[in-house]
């Protein structure tokens, strides 16, 4: 398996802040793509807190990681998805390809990939506008991206 691409960027970064509230304002349409199923992959980014590092540093210690497979339960109001990167030390909490509940409110951020159009990925573009312009087409063919589309439905 190959380990997770994480970036060092805080949430406390203005830009990241920005794409987290932007998802936040936004996480309804993703409820209703999600809802409208399709052949569509969605996912949505969760905020965890490392027990481990935590443990070890005396305070806590949180990263982030994308779910696939998510959908929507509107009788409980609960969306779930399916972990699929996960780093080697966190597998004894959430094993890879085992699935989450949770709330609206828990999502980080949200995105929709369909042939290649990606559409949401707020905190993936910030990271992306980052790199070196020489390699985001690898992190574009990384994260299955051709294009980068507006949220609006």
């Amino acid at each position: 398996m190959t380990e997770p691409q994480f970036s060092a960027v805080g949430r406390s970064d203005p830009e990241v802040a920005e794409a987290h509230a932007t998802a936040a304002a936004t996480i309804d349409d993703f409820i209703g793509w999600v809802e409208a199923g399709g052949n569509a992959s969605f996912l949505a980014k969760l905020r965890f807190r490392d027990p481990d590092l935590s443990e070890k540093m005396g305070k806590d210690h949180f990263f982030y990681l994308w779910l696939n497979e998510v959908v929507y339960d509107a009788k409980e109001k609960l969306l779930s998805g399916v972990f699929f990167e996960v780093p080697e030390c966190f597998e004894k909490w959430h094993p890879l390809a085992s699935r989450l509940r949770f709330e609206a409110e828990d999502v980080f951020d949200w995105m929709i990939l369909e042939e290649g159009r990606l559409r949401g990925g707020f905190t993936l573009r910030v990271h992306r506008s980052r790199l070196p312009v020489e390699q985001r087409s690898q992190y574009d063919a990384f994260i299955g991206a051709t294009s980068f589309e507006p949220p609006e439905r």
